[in-house]
């Protein structure tokens, strides 16, 4: 799968373009684009990633991604099976920062720095409230298409739900020339997730030695190979206590690690609480509250 910078392609009618996806899972690699990007989850679940922010994503997830962020969402496991019934939808509106030339406009204060923080991803935990708003805009045209465009991204901007994803502002941590690279390394990490994930074999697969690859791996992710990691795996790990019947040690093998203390010590770190704590807290609350905890 070749990851590219992608060329979006504005109709000569319209300042910003409206798409629907409806797939068996979403197919997008890892890319970036000269656009501001506003995505929302009608259906599907999986990991998204936005800069250097690997989380879950759910039904009514809505995130803004600034231009040149590079960003992709990985369905779950359960859509790339030949018997799957369920469907990856979502909702994209992408349209370049010069549609709001005036920055001198009071009016558009509040949007001005929404964009302006959309540097490092920012997802409103309260997407579901907008999706009436975003379908009537697919629906609209003209002017008023364009003004309901603007009172949504006003109502985005008072949102006080907001949270920003990526640890760092930097709008293209992956250039193009590498991005292939990275999306090679992402595919095999998600190909051994739940099982021995080597940093010899994938080093040797994208012909680096290991400590060149170390050293490229943490300045596009921040994060070291092994944390990167084991942050993936405690997400798959949350989902599955909050989700499934299986029991922590269960969770802990099948989400591979192969000791359960360990899993513990990562779970607490990553977390804050341990996997006992975090399946209690969970019963307790409404799903939508912790869906990316």
């Amino acid at each position: 799968m070749k990851a590219i910078k992608e060329s979006i392609i504005h109709a000569h009618h319209q300042s910003f373009s409206t798409t629907e996806y409806k797939e068996n899972y979403f197919d997008s690699p890892w890319h970036f684009h000269e656009e501001i990007e506003l995505t929302y989850i009608k259906s599907g679940y999986g990991t998204r990633f936005v800069g250097t922010s690997a989380e879950l994503f759910n039904v009514g997830d809505l995130v803004l991604i600034g231009a040149k962020v590079p960003h992709y969402w990985r369905c779950n496991h359960d859509f790339y099976k030949e018997e799957n019934s369920i469907k990856a939808h979502s909702l994209v509106i992408q349209f370049k920062k010069e549609l709001f030339f005036n920055h001198e406009l009071p009016e558009m204060k509040s949007i001005y720095l929404l964009l302006k923080k959309s540097a490092s991803g920012i997802q409103f935990s309260n997407g579901k409230d907008y999706v009436n708003q975003i379908e009537l805009l697919f629906q609209k045209r003209g002017l008023d298409r364009l003004i309901s465009f603007y009172s949504l991204l006003e109502s985005l901007s008072m949102d006080k739900n907001q949270k920003l994803l990526s640890t760092t502002q930097e709008s293209q941590l992956y250039q193009a020339k590498d991005s292939e690279t990275f999306q090679k390394i992402l595919n095999y990490i998600f190909n051994n997730i739940n099982h021995e994930v080597s940093i010899g074999k994938i080093a040797k697969e994208v012909h680096m030695s290991v400590p060149y690859f170390c050293r490229y791996f943490k300045k596009r992710t921040k994060k070291t190979f092994t944390q990167y990691v084991n942050n993936l795996r405690i997400v798959n790990a949350s989902r599955l206590l909050r989700e499934s019947d299986l029991t922590i040690s269960q969770i802990a093998f099948d989400t591979g690690f192969n000791s359960l203390s360990y899993f513990n010590r990562q779970f607490k770190k990553i977390k804050g609480v341990n996997p006992r704590t975090y399946m209690d807290l969970y019963t307790q609350k409404e799903p939508a509250e912790i869906k990316n905890s």
